[in-house]
């Protein structure tokens, strides 16, 4: 009986893409805002400059001819027949008062601006003098503070401000906010609608292929898979398809020993399907893979999938498991992995979930062991797990040194462990990648090689092998050849008696 989740891929994909899709929304609402304000900002500032420049100008020519009456026309002027500005001021250079748009009884007063250091200064010119434009912000307007300068002379007489009222700007940006927060609603609706479809039509196909994969394990080799899909999920339902079909012939027409050579056949056919065929191209990164399978099917499988936060996902994982018993406990690991990678963060937490899913679903003889990476690209992070599998190769080549990662955990699907229990063993080590460092997951195919008269390849000797390889600058794949020619050279032709798997990073 197959353990009840707690929380279904249809709810993780609802909480997940509707998460993402608020923040992309509030994101871009807070960005354009901030533009259209910044836009509409630019364009009250550049005509407050051009309106003092022009009151300057025409104030400069007033006080020096001492046309008072020109003077308070000229400023009064300014502020009737220019919507939006608030008042005018026209000072000497001793900072008294000339002239006020509002008031003329506070002519010839000292007048205090009393406005604070300005945010911005744009250089200019004004009767060929180059000057000084300050602008300020006094939260209900923009300042704008140019000085007047006599055309001939080329002195300053005074300084003149307009201030301009900033309603424009909140009411461009209030408008913007709510023709966005509409335009959010109705994304946000649509959206977490077409994430429900979205989510639904993944998680059906899955939850139809685990029933299936229970028929079959009960021994009912006649059922038909339901699962109809041009994607991973409808390979892996054809691949289960046909080997049930095998089985069912082999067990009708072949003999015991013929039935286990169809059976490892049947399996081998399924590890080429599940095997990805290229690897993924990440700039600044080089990777390479090899799997051979031996006589006796054992189970190996490697992969790479996309994570959350723009990670990837490396693993070799062994099935304790041969045959084709083995090849549907891979069927399901592997399933599994690829449901769960896109919404996780951690090579843990996609091993703790793979063990929480398969744990009691596999008979009590069998479980899997796995080395699982998780790669940042951006910050060369990169999060390795073990789960009773053998310790990654870590070639550092800031030293000059390869170590053995060794990393505490157990085998995935387990019963005598639970959730709780494995997220105590399983540990997880963090490394720092830099250029030229290299990592390697690979079998105990590997390592328990034997030559013909009965030694093992072993740690050491794999270990020197990727030093020397790694420490020469070579490529990821030509490491790969360097260490499987080693194997050959070492093995003479002696019968290979575990899948041989490896999967090779290296920095750029």
């Amino acid at each position: 009986m197959r353990t009840k989740v707690r929380f279904s891929l249809l709810f993780k994909f609802f909480i997940l893409f509707g998460f993402i899709l608020l923040f992309v929304i509030g994101v871009s609402t807070f960005i354009i805002t901030r533009i259209v304000e910044n836009e509409i900002r630019e364009q009250v500032e550049w005509r407050g400059i051009s309106l003092a420049k022009f009151l300057a100008s025409q104030a400069a020519e007033a006080l020096l001819q001492e046309d008072d009456l020109t003077l308070v026309s000229t400023t009064t002027g300014l502020k009737r027949s220019n919507p939006g500005v608030l008042k005018a001021v026209v000072l000497d250079r001793k900072g008294i008062l000339v002239s006020h748009s509002d008031s003329i009884l506070l002519k010839d007063k000292p007048y205090n601006v009393n406005l604070k250091r300005p945010y911005k200064v744009v250089k200019d010119k004004l009767s060929g003098v180059s000057i000084d434009v300050k602008l300020f912000d006094t939260g209900k307007a923009i300042g704008v503070a140019i000085p007047m300068v006599d055309r001939i002379d080329k002195r300053v007489l005074g300084d003149v401000y307009v201030f301009l009222s900033k309603d424009v700007i909140e009411e461009a940006v209030s408008r913007t906010l709510m023709v966005l927060m509409a335009i959010g609603a109705g994304a946000v609706v649509l959206g977490l609608i077409a994430t429900l479809l979205f989510s639904r039509l993944i998680t059906r196909n899955i939850e139809i292929l685990l029933q299936d994969l229970e028929e079959i394990g009960k021994g009912n080799l006649d059922h038909r898979i339901r699962v109809r899909s041009n994607d991973e999920i409808g390979l892996i339902a054809e691949a289960i398809q046909s080997m049930s079909r095998q089985l069912k012939l082999a067990q009708e027409k072949l003999i015991e020993s013929e039935r286990i050579k169809h059976e490892v056949e049947v399996a081998r056919r399924i590890q080429s399907i599940l095997l990805p065929r290229t690897l993924p191209n990440i700039k600044g990164y080089q990777f390479a893979a090899a799997y051979h399978p031996a006589l006796i099917v054992g189970g190996d499988y490697y992969d790479y999938f996309r994570m959350l936060r723009g990670q990837w996902g490396f693993l070799v994982a062994d099935v304790s498991g041969k045959g084709v018993g083995g090849s549907l406990v891979m069927v399901m690991f592997r399933t599994i992995i690829h449901s769960e990678a896109p919404i996780s963060s951690s090579a843990k937490e996609i091993v703790l979930k793979a063990h929480e899913s398969i744990s009691g679903e596999i008979p009590d003889d069998m479980y899997i062991t796995c080395g699982v990476a998780a790669l940042n690209p951006k910050d060369s992070r990169l999060s390795l797990v073990s789960a009773g599998h053998n310790p990654p190769l870590y070639y550092n080549a800031s030293v000059g040194k390869s170590t053995y990662v060794e990393i505490e955990g157990a085998p995935v699907g387990l019963t005598m462990l639970d959730k709780h229990t494995m997220g105590e063993v399983l540990e997880e080590y963090t490394l720092n990648l830099q250029k030229g460092d290299t990592v390697m997951l690979y079998s105990d195919g590997i390592t328990e090689a034997v030559n013909p008269r009965g030694e093992q390849f072993g740690e050491a000797r794999l270990k020197e092998v990727f030093t020397e390889l790694a420490g020469s600058g070579k490529s990821a794949e030509e490491i790969k050849d360097g260490i499987l020619d080693a194997l050959k050279e070492f093995t003479k032709g002696a019968t290979q008696s575990d899948d041989i798997t490896l999967l090779i990073l290296k920095v750029d």
